[in-house]
This record gives structure tokens, sequence and C-alpha cells, in this order.
């Protein structure tokens, strides 16, 4: 009930810059944690999903058709183990996130400091992200490895063509029927 009352609270008082960023292209949903919003640069089209944690004390920066599912979790920084007490000292290292052009990032990820998202990755859902993605990568587990590649020239073809999801979205050229978006595998 709290946390209600709380998100509640948050919507009202951020009500101005929330329509203003989904007016320009970048839907953030709520509830969201976000430990310093200067540090959060995103290029649009953007979609965050519900329930993002995003613990900025470096910069987090999502490049435009990005989508990002419910419940994300992004470090930018991590204590210093190697230093003056135990198991930590008071010490921050700082290391910004980079996600590419096009990144499609499943539920329930989490992304460590210094990360690279290539552009046109996917993460899978539950991954935790501890090195580098290249582009066009698959990646899932926890630790996040490689599984295999998208077509790079699909994928060419497709960016070529202005066949990105968040803008085809924002024009209304996107399935809005529920029963019509399904197919079964």
């Amino acid at each position: 009930m709290f946390s209600r009352i709380k998100n509640f609270i948050f919507r009202r008082k951020n009500k101005d810059t929330f329509t203003k960023l989904k007016e320009g292209g970048i839907e953030i949903n709520l509830p969201i944690n976000i430990s310093d919003n200067n540090n959060l640069h995103c290029t649009p089209p953007v979609y965050v999903g519900p329930d993002a944690w995003l613990e900025l004390r470096g910069c987090l920066y999502i490049d435009s058709g990005t989508i990002i599912g419910p419940r994300i979790k992004i470090h930018t920084s991590n204590h210093r183990y190697d230093g003056d007490m135990l198991p930590y000292d008071d010490i921050y290292l700082v290391q910004d996130v980079y996600i590419g052009k096009n990144v499609w990032i499943g539920s329930d990820v989490t992304l460590m400091p210094g990360v690279h998202i290539g552009e046109g990755a996917v993460i899978a859902a539950c991954a935790c992200v501890t090195k580098d993605v290249p582009p066009l990568a698959i990646v899932g587990g926890c630790p996040a490895k490689v599984i295999k590649y998208r077509d790079k020239e699909k994928y060419d073809a497709l960016k070529s063509k202005d066949r990105i999801y968040l803008n085809l979205k924002r024009k209304g050229n996107t399935i809005t029927d529920e029963s019509k978006r399904i197919q079964r595998i």
C-alpha cells in the first residue's frame, strides 16, 4: 500500500516531466528508481518498462530504438573491496554504461558498471551482463554469454527502411489488436 501511495505522489510531482519525455519519444514507466536523473541520457525513441532501478553515480547512455523490459537493474558504480575497510571501503568505482541503437533488453536483466551493449543486440530475460556485448549479439545467462547473432543483412535492410518498432508505433503503424499479435510457435 505504501508503495502505491509513494508512486502516486511521485507521478503527481513529476507528471509534466514524464508527459514531456513521452511526447519527445522517451517512455519511462512507473514505478522507477533513479538515483540521479541528471546522469540519464536518452536519444528518442526509447521505452523503459516499469520497476526500473537505475543506480546512476555514473552516466547511462541509451540510444534510439531501444526497448527495455520491466525490472531492469543498471549499476554504474561498484564498491572498492581492496581498500582500507572490510568487506569494502566507502569509495565508489564509477563506470558509465552505454546501450546502442535498436537494442532489446528483456525483463529482470542486470547491467553491471562499464558495459557497452552494441547496436541491435538482444539481452535475454534474467541475464546478468558483466562484459561488453557485440553488435547484433543475442546473449543470455548469468554471466551473460553470446548465444548467437542476428542476421546482419536482414537487420541492415530493416534499418534502412526505418522499420524500427518504436518509430512505427508512434505513427500508429503497429498491430494494436492483441488477438492479432499472438503467433504460436
